[in-house]
């Protein structure tokens, strides 16, 4: 039960720290920075970030990442860390390679559980919530109902329990993750319109993308790539100029 608990305390709080860092971080470096060149010529909407939609989107991310920490917790309690199996060289390969499985998994997941929150009697009563921010600021990334959240993690405990992915992949993944959704909700486009040509770059999601999301509920329900959203038509929104 000791370990259960050390374990609960330690994840709630890199939930929580790596909430505060990224999005209070982006917070601060696209919105309170009156000067940020960034955001005066690459902010995808004029509208201000209201009091109530901040206050929304805070509260309910730090319940999200109570929640992960919580649950992570009770679920790894007590279990030893996963090593990487190779060393030296092959260890970078290896971690490189798992980490891209994981991302890989993780984004055909989030399309096909995203789509299926818009169903409407999902919608209505869950993801409604998170469709609140029409202009999403960064503090969005976790503001989610507490079902959604429990429907984000759905996929990495089983894929946790059945292969042995390093622990190390993991932790790498949970900030990988956190930085590219506060990025899609953070307002600012920092990509180049270039890429959405570009045989490579083109795949990637972008904050253009998922703003549209959240205007036009039809559309773009990818996270890291555009992959299903192109393979299922739904990919409508563009990188802006």
């Amino acid at each position: 039960m000791n370990q259960v608990l050390i374990m609960v305390a330690v994840l709630v709080g890199l939930h929580l720290g790596r909430y505060a860092l990224m999005a209070g971080g982006a917070y601060l470096f696209f919105w309170k920075w009156k000067g940020n060149p960034l955001t005066a010529t690459r902010r995808i909407q004029h509208q201000v970030f209201t009091r109530a939609d901040l206050r929304r989107e805070v509260l309910f991310s730090l319940q999200t990442a109570l929640l992960f920490g919580a649950l992570f917790g009770v679920v790894y309690g007590g279990a030893k860390p996963i090593p990487l199996a190779q060393s030296g060289g092959w260890a970078v390969l290896e971690f490189c390679a798992w980490m891209l499985f994981v991302l890989v998994v993780h984004d055909t997941y989030f399309y096909w559980s995203h789509r299926l929150l818009h169903h409407p009697a999902l919608f209505r009563r869950v993801h409604a919530l998170h469709h609140q921010s029409r202009n999403p600021s960064p503090f969005a990334a976790l503001a989610f109902h507490p079902v959604e959240a429990l429907f984000q993690v759905a996929w990495a405990i089983p894929l946790g329990q059945f292969l042995p992915v390093p622990s190390s992949v993991w932790l790498a993944f949970a900030f990988v993750a956190m930085f590219i959704n506060v990025l899609g909700h953070c307002g600012v486009e920092l990509s180049p319109r270039s890429w959405a040509t570009h045989p490579v770059l083109g795949w990637l999601n972008s904050a253009t993308i998922h703003d549209a999301h959240h205007q036009q509920l039809d559309q773009n329900f990818g996270l890291y790539l555009t992959l299903w959203d192109r393979v299922l038509k739904t990919d409508r929104a563009k990188l802006r100029a």
